[in-house]
């Protein structure tokens, strides 16, 4: 009787998590087109979440994000960072640390789906940047985190597009709040439809940013998702 009863929970939870890798499953491939999520939910694309995973018939909650870094709590929708403005309604972010130190980062994006939109709000972050710390641009290589990240996703069987530039112009920004780096995704999907994303990896607190840079990089590399003819750049002013 015990067995049996154990045998069925054991089933409802494969089940579930058969269910979840399906929804995956849809939202990754299927998902491309005209079967996007609704603009509130486009934040997730670069957004990471909590998950799970099946071990030893357990389902158990997975924090990992990239190698070396693990979620605070899940994300949080619908809300920009505190040390940010609300440049757009479509909005979310997670915090997470780097393991093996005390050390706090910070992941966020704002979605548009309106051309126009998506240029007055860039121009406005990016004057608030301006007054808030200091911006330049720069150039990130990815290319050494791509490979990584691309071993890390064969070895769980995930999978995630990594087409596009692995070097491109990012805005560098430095404060005594956080410091890190803004990517801007345009049509990262698929041509013909008003997609654009900022999206901010970045160290929060005072910290030295070249120390850092290793560290963001892996956090982007874990998050790239871009289809060409898409673009991914630096912030316009």
């Amino acid at each position: 009787m015990f067995k049996s009863k154990k045998t069925k929970i054991v089933a409802s939870l494969v089940l579930l998590m058969v269910g979840g890798l399906c929804m995956w499953f849809i939202l990754n491939f299927v998902a491309i087109g005209p079967g996007l999520p609704p603009p509130a939910g486009m934040p997730v694309w670069y957004v990471p979440g909590l998950g799970t995973r099946m071990e030893n018939g357990t389902l158990i909650e997975v924090r990992s994000v990239a190698e070396h870094f693990e979620l605070i709590d899940d994300r949080i929708m619908d809300e920009s960072p505190s040390c940010f403005p609300a440049v757009s309604q479509y909005c979310g972010y997670a915090n997470c640390k780097r393991t093996g130190s005390d050390d706090q980062y910070l992941i966020a994006a704002w979605y548009f789906d309106d051309e126009k939109k998506f240029l007055q709000s860039e121009r406005d972050l990016y004057q608030y940047l301006e007054k808030q710390g200091r911006v330049s641009t720069v150039e990130l290589d990815i290319s050494k985190e791509i490979n990584g990240e691309i071993k890390r996703r064969e070895n769980r069987l995930a999978w995630g597009p990594t087409f596009g530039p692995k070097s491109f112009d990012v805005t560098k920004y430095e404060s005594e709040i956080t410091s890190g780096f803004f990517l801007v995704y345009k049509i990262p999907f698929i041509e013909g439809r008003d997609d654009y994303f900022i999206v901010y990896y970045g160290a929060m607190g005072s910290v030295n940013l070249s120390n850092q840079t290793p560290f963001l990089k892996e956090l982007i590399a874990e998050g790239y998702y871009l289809i060409e003819p898409g673009t991914v750049e630096d912030l316009k002013s």
